[in-house]
């Protein structure tokens, strides 16, 4: 009698888990208790959470425009992922690597901005995305609080990841080519999200690839100067905390051409090209 009972519960259970058409299962997204779910939420390995964003990246990234159309449609592996983001708990942050800590951002940054995006969109730029008086980077719309404040589920802003987490807890000025604000004049996003083991790899990467395409970063060699990216005037100081000089930094991970022309000159002038807030759409 009682495995008969055991059986009806357990055929019960089954039936109530939706299904596709084919009967295959489909995993349904639930806001959960952070407390009642840590032993979950600890469990989950780090480089298995980002698997959904690399998806994302790679089927809406092309070149340096993201398809957000095409994203808003097939949004459901963006939603599960910031999600799952959302279920990991300070002890579990708290056991990552610094490298690991480091790319959890990068990757919560790019994605909720994404998020952020779709969820007002169509948009010209992400500047037209407001709440009332208040610009889209100061909009407390992330829920990972509890991994950076003292008072648990409170909401954090894009720049509060960028500019309290990011730059001042990581201070490395290659984040700046990580990061993405969903802006044509700025670095293109990845198409895979950063990860622990290849991190230095990655930004490396990152960072090369900005500086070499000449829309964004360039020399005038006439003009005996570096033309580049706004970003080097806003974040300035990063980049010489780091080597010294704007022109010291770029010297590291430019093309050999650009390096030997640096090495040659008594005095390079830097100066920052005009910036483009046009979103970074799929034309």
């Amino acid at each position: 009698m009682r495995n008969m009972i055991l059986t009806f519960v357990m055929a019960l259970a089954a039936c109530a888990r939706p299904t596709s058409a084919a009967g295959t299962q489909i995993h349904t997204p639930q806001v959960q208790d952070r407390g009642a779910q840590a032993d979950d939420a600890e469990a989950l390995e780090f480089d298995h959470l980002h698997t959904d964003l690399s998806n994302v990246l790679g089927d809406h990234v092309h070149g340096d425009r993201v398809d957000y159309a095409g994203l808003l449609e097939e949004r459901a592996g963006l939603d599960q992922y910031t999600a799952d983001l959302e279920q990991v708990t300070r002890g579990a942050f708290d056991g990552w690597s610094d490298d690991e800590r480091f790319a959890f951002w990068v990757n919560a940054y790019n994605a909720y901005t994404l998020q952020i995006v779709i969820d007002n969109y169509p948009v010209k730029s992400i500047r037209d995305i407001r709440r009332g008086l208040t610009g889209v980077w100061d909009i407390k719309f992330i829920d990972l609080g509890e991994l950076t404040a003292t008072s648990a589920r409170a909401t954090i802003s894009l720049n509060h990841i960028e500019h309290e987490i990011l730059r001042k807890e990581y201070s490395d000025a290659r984040v700046h080519a990580a990061v993405n604000c969903a802006s044509v004049g700025c670095p293109p996003i990845a198409k895979a999200a950063f990860d622990a083991e290849h991190l230095d790899k990655q930004l490396d990467r990152q960072v090369r690839a900005w500086l070499a395409d000449s829309a964004r970063n360039r020399v005038d060699r006439e003009g005996g100067r570096l033309e580049v990216s706004k970003i080097f005037d806003w974040f300035e100081e990063d980049f010489k905390r780091d080597a010294g000089s704007v022109a010291a930094w770029v010297k590291r991970y430019a093309d050999d051409d650009t390096v030997a022309w640096l090495t040659s000159m008594e005095k390079v002038k830097v100066r920052h090209l005009d910036y483009s807030w046009k979103l970074n759409d799929l034309e």
